[in-house]
């Protein structure tokens, strides 16, 4: 058989018969030619189009980066005004415990040391300062505090 004869699909063996069986042979082969280049475009967008999809991309994360920020800003402005609206009651609540702790440490230190006069032959007073500084200073209440005195 030549070269140029056409092959007759009868002799050929089954594989070969499928429509998906493509080789580099000439025109004259029996397989399916497939025209690739019919079906796509020619060599994908232009470049501008890249360009202005890629920016249009690019400027509406950061608006959305500022929406967020600006989001972000007013709920920590809330909490803000809350714990400012909520100082004042804070404040009060530690100062209403401090008076009772003080209270009982002055009722401790009372009955602790009601026989004790100094160098004068004067009593004690619960809760005055062993010191002559003048300035109120507020106890000592826990183990981490710094010393004031």
């Amino acid at each position: 058989m030549n070269a140029r004869e056409e092959w007759p699909v009868a002799k050929l063996p089954l594989i070969f018969h499928l429509p998906f069986a493509s080789h580099n042979c000439g025109s004259t082969s029996p397989f399916f030619q497939l025209d690739f280049g019919r079906y796509l475009p020619d060599r994908g967008p232009k470049g501008w189009q890249l360009w202005a999809g890629a920016t249009t991309l690019i400027l509406y994360g950061f608006y959305q980066l500022g929406q967020s920020n600006k989001a972000r800003v007013q709920q920590k402005m809330q909490e803000r005004k809350v714990r400012y609206a909520l100082a004042p009651l804070m404040q009060a609540e530690a100062d209403r415990e401090y008076m009772e702790r003080e209270l009982a440490n002055l009722r401790r230190e009372a009955e602790i040391m009601k026989d004790v006069v100094d160098e004068k032959g004067r009593p004690w007073v619960p809760g005055s300062s062993q010191y002559n500084g003048g300035q109120w200073m507020p106890r000592r209440i826990g183990h981490f505090m710094p010393k004031w005195g």
